[in-house]
């Protein structure tokens, strides 16, 4: 019976529901088809995981519960990709604050965690979406309340937990029309009863080492901002041991005393090791005796500081600009040209919270307006939005040709103010629409869609589907071009080259030849053809 949650059983818990997810990632891929049927939602909720797994990976087991949720917290924020993978780093965000100073928790305190975790989440979202993961979260509180009052065993709340969860879950098609079109369940919400089976396999031992070389955030966090260090151990060393003959425990036992601040990464047949150190030298000893050394780099941190210190007192930052969400480098160089700063990222590349406060961080701006180019890219300019204050405003543009319109309305001279009100309003002139193809069989309304299908797509249209580019092309042509249209701009991607995109473009000049066409190569991936119409 587990009255009582320690350390070390919350530790496996998180370990087992990273496990559990990395195992189930593609399932809730294919359950993601809306607004495209190429399916996200499981590696955003896996890179979530995998960050919060990479912070409480090398803790030690006596550590206090809530040391560990915070931790698990702050890794998952770092780490949250895409809306679902948001939405989950606040549900564990919650169950942090929920455990906060807490050695131990009580089966009533856990639990009580986990419903701040669903509160937390409700509250990262303006306009809550039935049907959706919110649905279900909601589903386990309401489903769970009584069960807490009664039950001592957390073991058995996680199981009814799961319950009330499928039981919500399985609802989400009867309260969003484009999921029973699809004859699916909610991807996220799946995710979610997927992340609670994790919790409940690492409480009762179901779970078996993890062997994959884990994202380090902390790492990335001192590279962007210079690493802290005592003078006493001055020297950055890092390197790889491949092959190595023993664990990643014994290499932290045999090396603590040799310096600080050491994380010690367990990969396929190698350990990585970061340590500070008096003596790198005899560091490297050590390691040798072990394995084959690789990568070995060792830092001056006293150096480094001098010299960052002065970069940073060389370097002015200018007051505004704006950083923007593309893939594809043909975009990145349209964007560049206007002084944007660039974050890579798009649809089924969705880039962290931590990924955008870093370009903040190295960017050649104090104060940005962040243009997302993507729906789910949204929540997580939100939620940076959360950390900096009014250091940022987002206009939320849903593809790279709204913000183009967008970026291309701002001016350096007015207030952020200003620049958010006329960029929002510039986004309206235009009609964009996208071709992709469809990676398996769907259905969106009343449109029957096949694997490999041309999808064209335009917001508040129905989507039109044909076997062939040119034919898609043609058809989204035929949505966006109304009498007051004047200019079409092309911008062809992956998929389709300049030669084949300028003939689609002169065989549409004849048949529109009261519109001007223009072309350019954005190189986007996924999607042959983008297009705007103003």
């Amino acid at each position: 019976m587990y009255t009582v949650i320690d350390g070390k059983l919350f530790k496996k818990m998180l370990i087992g529901s990273y496990q559990l997810m990395n195992e189930k990632c593609e399932i809730i891929n294919q359950l993601n088809v809306f607004p495209v049927p190429d399916g996200d939602t499981g590696n955003n909720m896996l890179h979530t995981l995998r960050s919060m797994y990479s912070m409480i990976a090398e803790m030690n087991d006596s550590e206090p519960v809530g040391i560990i949720a915070e931790k698990a917290s702050t890794g998952a924020i770092m780490g949250a990709r895409g809306n679902s993978g948001v939405i989950l780093s606040q549900i564990i965000h919650g169950i942090s604050k929920g455990l906060h100073g807490k050695k131990t928790a009580t089966c009533r305190q856990m639990s009580k965690a986990f419903q701040y975790g669903i509160l937390y989440a409700y509250r990262a979202i303006t306009t809550p979406i039935e049907g959706t993961i919110l649905s279900v979260a909601r589903g386990i509180a309401k489903g769970t309340r009584d069960v807490i009052r009664e039950e001592p065993d957390f073991s058995k709340i996680l199981i009814a937990a799961i319950h009330s969860g499928e039981e919500a879950l399985a609802k989400t098609p009867t309260q969003l029309k484009i999921l029973a079109d699809a004859n699916v369940v909610d991807a996220g919400g799946q995710g979610l009863i997927f992340f609670l089976m994790g919790c409940l396999n690492g409480l009762t031992g179901q779970i078996t080492e993890i062997n994959v070389t884990p994202v380090q955030p902390l790492i990335k966090r001192m590279e962007a901002k210079g690493e802290s260090f005592s003078i006493e151990y001055p020297y950055c060393t890092e390197f790889i041991i491949s092959p190595c003959k023993i664990g990643a425990k014994k290499v932290r036992e045999a090396l603590m005393s040799w310096g600080e601040s050491m994380i010690v990464a367990e990969g396929d047949n190698l350990i990585k090791v970061h340590i500070h150190a008096r003596n790198p030298g005899r560091v490297l000893d050590i390691a040798s005796s072990w394995g084959i050394l690789h990568d070995i780099k060792c830092d001056n941190m006293i150096d480094q500081f001098h010299k960052n210190k002065l970069k940073q007192e060389q370097h002015v930052k200018k007051e505004l600009g704006i950083l923007t969400v593309v893939s594809g480098k043909g975009w990145e160089n349209i964007y560049r040209k206007l002084g944007c700063d660039i974050v890579s990222g798009g649809q089924s590349m969705n880039p962290s919270v931590q990924e955008l406060s870093d370009a903040m961080e190295n960017g050649q701006y104090e104060n940005y307006i962040i243009l997302p180019n993507n729906k789910n890219i949204i929540l997580a300019a939100k939620q940076l939005k959360k950390w900096v204050g009014d250091k940022i405003q987002i206009v939320e543009s849903k593809d790279p040709m709204q913000g183009l319109a967008a970026a291309m309305a701002f001016s350096a001279t007015n207030t952020i103010k200003d620049n958010v009100e006329e960029m929002t309003e510039r986004m309206k002139e235009i009609s964009t629409g996208v071709v992709t193809r469809a990676v398996r069989d769907s259905r969106l309304g009343e449109t029957i869609i096949r694997k490999d299908d041309f999808m064209a797509m335009a917001p508040n249209h129905t989507v039109k589907t044909s076997r062939d580019l040119k034919t898609a092309f043609f058809n989204l042509l035929e949505t966006l071009i109304t009498d007051d249209m004047e200019i079409i701009s092309v911008y062809y991607g992956e998929g389709l080259d300049s030669k084949s995109c300028q003939q689609f473009v002169d065989e549409a000049t004849v048949v529109y030849p009261d519109v001007e066409f223009e072309m350019y190569e954005g190189n986007q991936p996924l999607y042959p053809l983008f297009i705007s119409a103003e």
